[in-house]
């Protein structure tokens, strides 16, 4: 499946009702969804894989490895409403090989060829990103993550020995009473381990 048909399928998925801040749950805009699940297939290629989304929200991510012939897609939210809708978008695009669960990611065990994640970035809350690294190492046997690009972050991998990548510009829109402007952009990057 090329970029534009990838990106054709995934604006039909239904979009939350509201989202919590505490849990950070912007979602991820199509066209930064596109480019990472592209990366994440031609740097490993999903098919016949068993694929983990962690933190899926909506399940844009997990949604678009199976479109690309993942063998299975596990997708972890531990928001119940998240989990729901995850659900009904895997059923509006028949996808049969998905499985969503309302569980923290810190608390799953099983190993996964390949985990996709769009973690919180720490605007509104205080996720460990680097206790979340720490996890995927012991439950991914190759990992993607998208995260706001800044020297932290680039620290962050070079001390855990894990690759970053450039992926451009996420729009984050509008969610909440307190945001000001209708969107804004942040310069996002890969970090992953093969």
């Amino acid at each position: 499946m090329d970029k534009i048909s990838l990106s054709a399928k995934l604006r039909e998925l239904e979009e939350p009702a509201n989202i919590k801040t505490k849990l950070e749950q912007y979602p991820t805009d199509i066209s930064t969804a596109v480019e990472f699940i592209s990366f994440v297939d031609s740097t490993l290629g999903f098919k016949d894989k068993n694929i983990a989304d962690f933190g899926c929200g909506k399940g844009t991510l997990g949604i678009g490895a199976a479109l690309l012939g993942a063998a299975s897609v596990d997708m972890y939210d531990i928001d119940g409403s998240m989990v729901l809708l995850s659900k009904r978008n895997c059923k509006k695009m028949g996808l049969s090989n998905c499985k969503i669960y309302k569980k923290d990611v810190f608390d799953v065990d099983k190993v996964y060829d390949i985990i996709i994640s769009n973690p919180p970035f720490g605007f509104q809350s205080t996720f460990d990103i680097e206790a979340f690294i720490s996890k995927l190492k012991k439950v991914g046997k190759s990992f993607f993550f998208i995260y706001k690009l800044n020297q932290r972050i680039c620290d962050i991998a070079g001390e855990n020995s894990l690759l970053t990548e450039y992926l451009g510009s996420m729009a984050l829109p509008k969610c909440t009473f307190f945001h000001r402007r209708e969107k804004i952009t942040i310069p996002v990057c890969v970090v992953y381990k093969v």
